[in-house]
């Protein structure tokens, strides 16, 4: 199912989804609150990824079924190997879940089991609502969490990173590839609004 840029300008798409990805790296963090430096980082990671993955612009990789479990969901095209691996990884640590909750829900009455909650099959269900960026994106945030190497700085050593730890050598994505989709919609983001 392919989804486009909202309704409105594409730019505007774009700037907000650069901001989640910049409050998801700020407030989804291991055991220590990441520098400015290092979250900036992490954002420039996260978009480089959406932008490789979907381009922004479809929730339900292309290939399989709609309406079935297997390949990529949300704009970051989570697989739900990795998810169940994250919600495993969340729950032995109650820090990260409990910071992981507050981003995602934005209340802090929400249930800290909430993955227990919605499941698999419901989480997946969520990841493939338009506009619903937030939850793929925490997934993506918590598969880069669980990988013990430093996010790098240099965009062309993010990129590699992504295809190492993300994409893996399965995947169809190139290190240059990744480079060229992120400086488009680098480019877009940066450019002034019409």
């Amino acid at each position: 199912m392919d989804v486009s840029f909202d309704t409105g300008n594409p730019q505007d798409h774009l700037r907000r989804v650069w901001r989640l990805c910049c409050g998801c790296a700020e407030a989804i963090y291991g055991t220590v609150p990441p520098s400015p430096a290092y979250a900036l980082r992490t954002a420039r990671l996260l978009f480089m990824t959406g932008a490789q993955e979907s381009g922004f612009a479809w929730e339900r990789q292309r290939t399989p079924r709609w309406e079935g479990n297997t390949g990529g969901f949300s704009k970051w095209q989570v697989e739900p190997g990795s998810i169940q691996d994250s919600v495993a990884w969340l729950q032995r640590r109650p820090g990260v879940l409990e910071r992981a909750t507050r981003w995602l829900f934005d209340d802090p009455r929400a249930s800290l089991d909430w993955p227990g909650l919605m499941g698999l099959d419901g989480i997946l269900w969520a990841m493939r609502l338009d506009d619903n960026d937030k939850i793929g994106l925490l997934f993506a945030r918590v598969h880069y969490l669980r990988v013990p190497a430093p996010i790098p700085d240099a965009d062309e050593d993010q990129a590699a990173y992504y295809k190492q730890f993300y994409n893996t050598e399965l995947g169809a994505a190139t290190v240059s590839g990744t480079l060229d989709s992120f400086r488009r919609f680098r480019g877009m983001l940066a450019a002034p609004k019409p």
